[in-house]
Order: C-alpha cells, then structure tokens, then sequence
C-alpha cells in the first residue's frame, strides 16, 4: 500500500502563497480605508463592505483553515487507498483553492486601498469556469472515497455505480465550466442565471442518475 506523503515539493506552493498573503495583510493593513469592498453583486457594483481587521483576517484565515484541513483529509480517509490514487485530482483542487484565494486577496486589497473598481463580475465566472473544466477533467480517475467527487450513497454503494456517475460528471462539468466562460459578455440577469444552470446541471444530474443506476441495479 503506498503511503501519504507531504514533501516540498508537494507543499511549497500553498505555504508560499499563505506567507505571502500573510505579508501582504501587514503590509496593506495601514493602507486600508475604514469600509472595505467585500462583495459584488451581479452588476460588478460594491454591494458589501468590512472592516480592515475583518479584511486582513478573513482570505489568510481562509487559507490557513484550508491547508490544514486538506492536510488532514488523506489521513481521516476509511478508503485511504482510493484516495492516494485520486492523489492528482487533491492536488489540483487544494492548488485551485489557494491560488483563487490568494488571487482575490490581491485583487480586493487593490481595491481597498485604491478605491478603483475591478471587475469581479467577470474574474470570479472565468475563474470558476476554468475549475469545472479541470474537475470534469479530472472527475474520471477519481477512485471511490468519501472526501472527493460526487459521493452519492449509491455512487459510493458500488464501484459500477461510483464510475458511471462521475463518467457522467465529467461531461456535466465540462458543460458547467464552459457556460461559466460565457458570463462576462452576458447581460444582467443573464450572466447570473446561465451559469446558475450550469450548477444545477453539473450536481443534479450525475446524483440523479446515481439513484437511478442504483435502483436499476437492485430490481
């Protein structure tokens, strides 16, 4: 059985980047005004705001909680196996994660400090976009586990059901990521309610289908 190993050069990227989020929260801290951007709403406007110690402490925070509990998740694992051998699918998702984090730290503290807008209304989809296109990717060499992939009762009750659904998921996906990539040149309501389908296609169907094979494969 191979085991779980965390070596530098599986780890260097996620504490580089949490030193450097670190940093720059003591860097930009002095700089930030009394109201911080915090969210946009689907017209790209400032809809919420923070304070600067709710801002320098929510996304290296976020990171930190991250890391540690992706650290912990291979050794928590009951299919442990399974999991060391969806090794590439953990890796690109906790990379995903702490990049986008990272990223949007960067880009809301600009936004802080300059009071210029940026155009999170269309960063945000493409970026989303981008991880449905790696997850259908990826989706069919994940092994059955109970931390990664679509984890259905009835995916995880069989290894044929386990394989159909996430075959299935990663054509849902695919699609999913590419009608994210459409928003940024759609109009308002529009760049909300097109990908909001593809979520809606990308989870439902595969869970759905897995009830069915279930139920097809017990009668």
């Amino acid at each position: 059985m191979r085991k779980i190993q965390f070596t530098f050069k599986t780890e260097w990227l996620s504490v580089l980047l949490i030193i450097a989020v670190i940093i720059a929260a003591i860097w930009v801290y002095p700089l930030l005004p009394a109201k911080v951007p915090s969210h946009w709403g689907i017209n790209g406007q400032v809809d919420g705001w923070t304070s600067p110690v709710g801002h320098v402490l929510m996304f290296p925070g976020m990171m930190v909680g991250m890391y540690l509990l992706f650290l912990a998740l291979p050794h928590i694992e009951p299919r442990r196996q399974h999991f060391i051998e969806s090794w590439g699918f953990y890796q690109m998702i906790r990379n995903f994660m702490m990049v986008f984090l990272a990223a949007m730290y960067g880009l809301t503290s600009y936004a802080g400090i300059t009071n210029n807008p940026i155009a999170v209304d269309k960063i945000v989809p493409i970026a989303v976009g981008v991880l449905f296109l790696f997850i259908g990717n990826y989706l069919t060499q994940v092994k059955s586990n109970f931390f990664m992939g679509i984890r259905t009762p009835w995916a995880l009750s069989s290894e044929e059901n386990w394989k159909k659904t996430h075959r299935l998921g990663a054509y849902t996906f695919a699609l999913g990521g590419v009608l994210f990539l459409t928003t940024p040149w759609l109009p308002v309501p529009f760049n909300f309610y097109v990908p909001m389908v593809g979520v809606f296609g990308a989870a439902f169907l595969p869970i759905l289908m897995s009830f069915v094979w279930f139920r097809q494969g017990n009668k």
